[in-house]
């Protein structure tokens, strides 16, 4: 079913290949099969939108990671308008790029952040083999 909806959405007109229902329909469909490549191409293009949406910086920024481009990943990030900055899970995930390209400062400074911004994201950091040696002071 996976592949017959992606011939679905390859038969519509080329103006509405580009319309964000049709992107985030590719993109998480990409993601369930694992083609992190066509995935980061279909957030890539949602990031380019005007109307683009934080989670979409995000989405991109994981389908890189999962492709081992790190500096990709945190420029993906870094590309995200100054309004969708504010939040915690945005620094959450630039400071995992941030640790992953030796970054260790900003790193750190990005995780602070992100758990005062939401204290939620505590436990995930923990966990996180990435940022847990920030919050012990081992970076």
């Amino acid at each position: 079913m996976i592949e017959a909806a992606l011939q679905e959405l390859d038969k519509l007109p080329p103006a509405e290949q580009l319309e964000p229902e049709v992107l985030e329909l590719r993109s998480v469909i990409h993601q369930h099969t694992g083609r992190w490549s066509e995935a980061a191409q279909a957030f890539g293009a949602l990031c380019a939108r005007r109307d683009a949406e934080l989670e979409h910086f995000i989405g991109w920024g994981c389908c890189l990671y999962e492709l081992g481009a790190h500096e990709e990943a945190r420029a993906a990030l870094l590309s995200a308008p100054e309004t969708l900055r504010q939040n915690g899970l945005w620094h959450y995930h630039l400071a995992c790029y941030e640790a992953l390209t030796g970054r260790a400062v900003a790193a750190r400074e990005r995780i602070d952040r992100a758990l005062r911004l939401d204290p939620c994201l505590q436990r995930m950091a923990e966990q996180n083999s990435n940022l847990a040696p920030l919050l012990r002071g081992a970076a």
